[in-house]
């Protein structure tokens, strides 16, 4: 893709005189939208045409080009400069409960069991399940929970261990219904995988004991299990890992936690899992943790990162990435007292921020971010639905960078074509011959002089079907490769370890990753960034975003 257009695209926060193409004006509009609640902004609509057709022959169901407009912007945009968040409503689920678990997969939110509130004073979980559209601020039952034991009206879990992989839902551990659906049992070996496209569940191979109140995450393909506490409630520092391309392997064994926590929470950030807080022992005798756990996969080792600011736990489901921060929500800071409070880190910089607190105090709920709004749902036998909108901090100025160059490559047949000129760049994973795709990009550092976080931003979509993928950007040491002559033969190999991850659908939508700590390192050595994006997990489905060629959605690095 040729050199035009190249460099600083905007500077938000302060004035400079550049022509204004659409793509400009959709990032300042953007930026004003984050500045003002007030402001009604529609983009214009863009397309990918005009796209290169000429790497024929392809299967009927292969690559094909689509359109992919650009939607109005109904919603905070994505950030990490916001210090409050200003607290609402939105419809309340169908059922209080307490201690639930739930995951966010294609926009929207599933809740899984917890307490039954029509069963108190007893402390017996419920089978029942929901989804929530916040397109449409609508609920709607699912299938009910499959765990064992279950009747008629009684089964499902709390305190079970929750991930996606942007498909499906994954399940394991947790505590279940006694045989008489009156009480609880504290642990279980059962993991289940919740279908979303076929609203059913699938038994998947069992824990190898009886675990609840941990943390499950999913990460390049892979099912991590980590912490919580044994049947007896002995907390334990294990940490269990699945592949789900090779299920006959079972369940095995990598390096345990630093500590040993139940009632954690837990993210998936910059290919690296993150667990904090947490408790020690249970109810009256428990003891809050401040622990920040960091696992590195590609040495299986466990670091300790900078404590929270306090204690907490209960706080399973309620931690979200936001931009290029986590957000810890609520929790307990002691027995039975749940907390207002809500805390940002930032990896980056390895420092904990304190934000404005809550309307209420919360612990065991839900927290979700929803088209730009972060929610928080249910927990203390609550049905309420709060929805929080981001009160961004306009004072922080931003920089845009367009590509200096961007392009992608194919194997196979197709390994020294050249596709520096299309307007549409290309993801497959695949592991046969002529269908895998990466994208490749590079920017000039030249005119910036420091970096305090740098997102890399594309606007595309699943283009084969509806599914989430998550995809993996890497950073490349060689910067010298050009976009009218890079092929797969003659591609730079990215460094060893993603920088980040992020998810893409079938919604057209920006995809950001955090490339921050790599952006810092190359301003520090020859000032320019380049990167790869793929689908490390091979799933064999089309990703495809806007170009620098493309008349809109072009890719842009942020710099703040």
């Amino acid at each position: 893709m040729g050199q035009s257009g190249a460099g600083i695209l905007s500077a938000h926060g302060f004035s400079l005189a550049l022509p204004v193409s659409l793509n400009h004006l959709q990032g300042m509009v953007t930026n004003l939208f984050k500045q003002s609640t007030k402001i009604a902004a529609l983009a214009a609509l863009g397309c990918l045409s005009n796209c290169k057709k000429a790497d024929a022959p392809l299967a009927p169901a292969d690559l094909k080009f689509k359109s992919i407009a650009v939607a109005p912007f109904a919603a905070p945009a994505a950030g990490d400069d916001f210090s409050s968040i200003t607290w609402g409503t939105a419809k309340a689920q169908p059922l209080a409960t307490h201690e639930i678990q739930g995951e966010v997969v294609q926009g929207k939110l599933y809740i899984f069991g917890g307490f039954d509130v029509n069963k108190r004073p007893n402390w017996t979980p419920t089978k029942r399940a929901y989804v929530y559209n916040p397109d449409v601020d609508t609920w709607a039952s699912i299938k009910s929970l499959p765990q064992e034991p279950n009747g008629s009206n009684f089964g499902g879990g709390t305190h079970v261990a929750v991930t996606t992989d942007g498909t499906d839902i994954y399940m394991a551990g947790g505590y279940t219904s006694d045989a008489a659906g009156t009480g609880q049992i504290f642990g279980t070996k059962q993991v289940w995988r919740y279908n979303v496209a076929t609203n059913d569940y699938t038994r998947m191979p069992d824990l190898p004991q009886a675990l609840g109140a941990g943390q499950l995450r999913y990460l390049n393909g892979k099912l991590h299990y980590m912490g919580g506490a044994d049947k007896s409630r002995v907390d334990t520092k294990i940490h269990l890992v699945f592949e789900l391309n090779n299920p006959a392997a079972g369940w095995k064994t990598l390096a345990p936690l630093n500590n040993a926590v139940n009632h954690p929470g837990a993210v998936v950030f910059n290919g690296k899992i993150y667990v904090m807080g947490g408790s020690h022992y249970q109810n009256e005798d428990a003891i809050t943790q401040r622990t920040l756990q960091v696992y590195d996969e590609q040495t299986n080792t466990w670091t300790n990162m900078a404590d929270m600011p306090f204690a907490l736990d209960h706080i399973l489901s309620s931690v979200v990435v936001y931009g290029n921060r986590i957000i810890v929500l609520g929790g307990q800071t002691g027995y039975n007292t749940p907390g207002k409070q809500v805390f940002a880190y930032d990896p980056a910089t390895n420092v904990w921020q304190v934000l404005a607190p809550m309307r209420a105090a919360k612990s065991a709920g839900v927290a979700a971010v929803l088209n730009g709004y972060i929610h928080y749902t249910g927990g203390n036998f609550s049905a309420i639905n709060y929805k929080g909108t981001p009160v961004f901090n306009t004072s922080t100025p931003s920089i845009e960078l367009l590509p200096s160059a961007d392009a992608f490559v194919r194997n196979g047949s197709f390994g020294t074509a050249n596709y520096g000129t299309d307007t549409a760049l290309v993801i497959k994973g695949a592991t046969a011959n002529n269908y895998l795709r990466s994208v490749y990009l590079k920017f000039s550092l030249q005119d910036i002089s420091t970096v305090n976080s740098a997102t890399l931003s594309v606007y595309g979509k699943n283009i084969d079907n509806t599914n989430s993928l998550t995809l993996s950007s890497f950073g490349i040491d060689d910067g010298s490769w050009q976009e009218n002559s890079l092929t797969f033969t003659n591609a730079p190999q990215p460094a060893a370890g993603a920088l980040s991850t992020a998810v893409a659908d079938s919604q057209p939508k920006r995809i950001n990753f955090d490339v921050t700590a790599f952006v810092k390192a190359q301003l520090a050595g020859d000032k320019n960034a380049s990167f790869v994006i793929k689908d490390a997990s091979n799933k064999n489905i089309t990703v495809q975003f806007a170009s620098k060629e493309s008349s809109s959605n072009k890719p842009v690095l942020i710099i703040r």
